[in-house]
């Protein structure tokens, strides 16, 4: 898996699965650009997100992984503001976690991910979905937006004191506090 914060290529991580494939879209506040762009752009981002990737992901393959990533992503947001997510979003996600998903096996000192029946992305998005009603459901306060300026990630604030604010410190966080550190200065 890829660390929380990471940047890798068009593609950010913040620890959790099912939220690192809503930021497959990005700058979805400002100028929304999609990086999973086409087969191989997902094949990239599983592999980099540390899951197996198919030879090849098709068109077929490629719109149930965006309809899921949309589905979690407006979930997320009325989670967050306190609202019940609606119910065509849960049933994307609650149907997509029906699937067998993957499952490991251990290999001389590490774990192997497979299909159970073969269809590895149907695996890879029920995998993905059940770990989005994990993260839905958790109903601890930690799921949040990012307060950076246009961000519009969500994410899970996994840190001990709970009081995490930005989607990555080197991102947002980073920038907030060079924002502040310039008003400060122009101070007379």
């Amino acid at each position: 898996m890829t660390t929380a914060g990471a940047v890798t290529g068009p593609f950010v991580f913040g620890g959790r699965l099912s939220l690192d494939l809503t930021w497959t879209l990005r700058y979805r506040n400002v100028l929304p650009t999609e990086t999973l762009t086409d087969g191989e752009a997902m094949r990239n981002w599983l592999t980099l997100a540390g899951l197996p990737a198919p030879e090849a992901v098709t068109a077929l393959q490629l719109a149930p992984t965006v309809a899921l990533r949309e589905a979690i992503y407006r979930a997320a947001l009325a989670v967050i503001s306190g609202n019940p997510p609606a119910n065509r979003d849960i049933l994307v996600v609650n149907e997509t976690a029906t699937q067998p998903d993957l499952y490991g096996q251990y290999d001389a000192g590490s774990v192997v991910l497979n299909a159970p029946d073969g269809d590895l992305v149907t695996a890879v998005l029920s995998t993905i979905a059940r770990d989005a009603v994990d993260v839905l459901a958790a109903g601890d306060g930690r799921l949040r937006l990012c307060a950076g300026h246009l961000c519009g990630l969500v994410f899970y604030d996994s840190s001990r004191p709970g009081t995490r604010r930005w989607c990555s410190a080197e991102r947002c966080g980073n920038r907030a506090s060079t924002q502040a550190h310039r008003a400060r200065s122009q101070r007379p």
